[in-house]
């Protein structure tokens, strides 16, 4: 399927537009970490079960999506999913605060679960449509470009989600609210700017049903090893997230008014270094960046999981390389998990991959949440380095992992 620069532009700021959000939503509860803890009056476990609510709807709504993706127009796809997402994030923006800490918990889980299942399926569509719509030899610029959302989202989207939560006196409504208002104008650009992409449907090759999907996912041994790749990436970054706030403010000496500053810098980095990642990873090639990312990563992953009181540019500076090379490592995965699958069934496999990273996502949660301890709300939390040495070991198993994954071209031959 072939488009002009311009659509192609238009097509990529669209799909970025619409993951700056999407990751402004889930990010934003991270670093209001501290906040809720205290709000909400619930320990680290607790807590790591709101921030999984969201990642395991999105598994259980990517695996609906395995039947469903490759048999429909990728546009028509987009802007449903798209729509649910915005209808979820707008009922945690308008949800009750009532004086009951306890059922104010269990309102915000379940808003959580219903934005989870819509946007699940978000991330698989978009690079679906990157990988419909741009040959490999300049995939990996676009998936830069669009993967260049996350910066956006920390640098943009986080801090002045925060700013809104400080100035309304810890209440966090108003960063849902932003979100879904947001999300309305995304719709519009949906509509105007995505064209109808079907070629997935119309190229001719055997199609296996939903069920077959799954089992081919479970029985082809590349696929399995790029489904525990990605789960292994996720287990790697969602375990150390969730508690970076609350471990700065109460182990490191960070104030909630500086934690913006972690994501501007953090942010302002990746924004510069993602296109530069994505254009190395057609240059030199997806698996070769992924190592040396990957590597790299376990560096400041240690570093920030065992920092003690230190100083505040100090810790920017970690921070900065950890948001840059853990995030980055993503953009030649991305890459490389679009060219192991045929692309008519490419759809349903990210919708796999993305089901299993959702999954991961909560998991990971579930998992620093259960080795963190907090005596009570305000003291340092203790184990956090464990949680550091457990997300290491799983990217080391993940780079192992990629040695062995075999790319294929548009026929389905090895590369």
């Amino acid at each position: 399927m072939n488009f002009t620069r311009k659509t192609e532009y238009w097509i990529l700021a669209t799909l970025a537009a619409a993951q700056f959000t999407h990751i402004v939503d889930f990010m934003i509860m991270m670093p209001m970490g501290d906040i809720l803890q205290k709000v909400l009056e619930v320990s680290p476990f607790q807590y790591s079960l709101l921030v999984a609510a969201y990642p395991v709807a999105a598994f259980l709504s990517s695996l609906f999506g395995v039947f469903l993706l490759d048999r429909f127009d990728r546009r028509r796809a987009l802007l449903l999913a798209y729509a649910g997402f915005v209808l979820g994030t707008l009922s945690s923006a308008f949800i009750p605060n009532t004086s009951v800490p306890e059922l104010n918990y269990y309102l915000f889980i379940l808003t959580r679960i219903i934005t989870g299942l819509s946007g699940g399926i978000l991330t698989a569509l978009v690079l679906s449509i990157v990988g419909d719509v741009f040959p490999i030899e300049r995939r990996g610029k676009a998936m830069g470009i669009v993967m260049s959302a996350f910066s956006l989202a920390a640098v943009l989207g986080v801090p002045i989600g925060l700013g809104l939560v400080n100035m309304f006196g810890g209440n966090w409504h108003p960063p849902f609210i932003m979100v879904g208002g947001l999300g309305l104008l995304v719709i519009v650009m949906i509509w105007f700017a995505i064209p109808s992409i079907t070629s997935h449907i119309k190229s001719g090759n055997v199609r296996p049903g939903p069920l077959k999907s799954i089992k081919n996912a479970a029985a082809l041994p590349n696929q399995q090893l790029a489904l525990l790749f990605s789960l292994l990436l996720v287990l790697g970054q969602f375990s150390i997230i969730p508690f970076l706030t609350p471990y700065l403010i109460n182990n490191v000496g960070f104030t909630q008014h500086q934690i913006p500053y972690i994501y501007l810098v953090g942010g302002a980095c990746t924004a510069i270094t993602s296109p530069l990642l994505g254009i190395a990873v057609d240059k030199f090639g997806r698996k070769k960046v992924f190592f040396i990312a990957a590597v790299l990563s376990l560096f400041p992953t240690l570093i920030i999981t065992h920092l003690a009181q230190t100083e505040v540019w100090i810790v920017l500076i970690v921070v900065a390389f950890f948001f840059v090379l853990v995030g980055g490592r993503m953009i030649p995965a991305n890459t490389l998990l679009t060219s192991v699958v045929k692309p008519e069934n490419r759809g349903g496999f990210l919708s796999l991959n993305s089901s299993v990273m959702s999954l991961g996502s909560g998991l990971a949660s579930v998992v620093g949440g259960s080795i963190v301890i907090q005596q009570s709300p305000g003291l340092p939390l203790e184990n956090y380095g464990w949680v550091g040495i457990v997300a290491c070991t799983s990217t080391i198993i993940a780079i192992l992992i990629a040695t062995k994954l075999k790319e294929l071209d548009a026929k389905g031959n090895t590369v």
